[in-house]
């Protein structure tokens, strides 16, 4: 659900930064076409980047905010839209998102439509809202971080050539059949929150992952507060049973769910391995800081 945005003026120097990679192979080209056209048109200051490699995106924004560029626009997925944010983080560029990726969960959250060249266009006008950061040590993220059965989906979604929902979720069977939980404590002010296997341990700033699914039905990117969100593993006629409700909104209804309004946590786990965020993997120590930064960021939004 889109949150409480402030209007505002166009922008005066724009960049897109494109993944050429999120999402279905093939249909950049289309979106690229679709920007100068709708931008050309409307005689705006912008230009276009491609990125060749992971995590080139962040480098690409830190020198348009060097360059005095007042919107950095990712058009990509979560993951892009991720490396966009890193670059303009701490500086007065707004974020941008067309949204071209495999779940577009964050554009999912702020209602932004899935059709590249309403974004697109919708940015013209935009509106622009405060929106909070999720930090996993040194690792941002806007829609989740996670350290259980959805890590090694990344994994594995990460290492594929297909790319797409469908390809999230022959990753996913795969990864509910080969996970094996392990023990994790997390705790807040000293205070142990949690304890056991989970089969899904995720702190989500947005609803949910992308594709549709919902996490945490009550979650907001600007209310300072991050939603803990744990599923302790489930047979595979309680998970066939209780899949519908990750898609509903009523994940809450699962008697194997667990929630939680946080702040800050510490998570332990037995020795160091994978996290992700925003669907992308990394490695990460035994212990793992997590903690919300309110209204880190800004946010332009394509006007209705």
């Amino acid at each position: 659900m889109k949150e409480t945005s402030i209007n505002t003026t166009k922008f005066k120097k724009t960049v897109f930064i494109v993944n050429p990679q999120s999402g279905k192979l093939g249909g950049k080209h289309g979106i690229i076409s679709t920007v100068k056209r709708i931008w050309g048109d409307a005689a705006r200051d912008f230009e276009v980047i491609a990125t060749t490699r992971r995590g080139e995106g962040e480098r690409l924004a830190e020198s348009a905010v060097e360059n005095g560029c007042d919107l950095v626009v990712a058009v990509g997925g979560d993951g892009t839209l991720n490396e966009i944010v890193r670059g303009v983080m701490g500086s007065d560029t707004c974020a941008g998102l067309v949204p071209s990726g495999s779940g577009n969960g964050f554009a999912r959250q702020w209602d932004i439509p899935l059709n590249y060249e309403e974004a697109c266009r919708g940015l013209l006008t935009p509106e622009v809202s405060p929106c909070d950061v999720g930090m996993a040590d040194d690792h941002l993220f806007l829609v989740t971080f996670g350290c259980g059965l959805d890590t090694l989906i990344s994994e594995w979604y990460a290492r594929s050539k297909i790319r797409g929902i469908c390809s999230y979720f022959y990753h996913g069977v795969r990864a509910f059949f080969s996970y094996h939980p392990e023990e994790h404590t997390v705790s807040a002010g000293g205070e142990t929150l949690y304890k056991g296997k989970p089969l899904l341990l995720t702190v989500a700033n947005a609803a949910g992952y992308g594709g549709g699914t919902v996490i945490a039905p009550s979650a907001k990117c600007d209310d300072g507060i991050l939603d803990l969100c744990i599923v302790e593993p489930l047979s595979l006629k309680a998970t066939l049973i209780n899949l519908p409700k990750i898609f509903d909104g009523g994940i809450q209804n699962i008697p194997q769910y667990w929630h939680y309004p946080i702040r800050e946590i510490t998570i332990h786990r037995n020795r160091r391995g994978p996290i992700h965020v925003d669907g992308d993997p990394f490695d990460a120590e035994k212990e793992i800081s997590v903690k919300v930064i309110p209204s880190a960021i800004k946010i332009a939004l394509p006007a209705r």
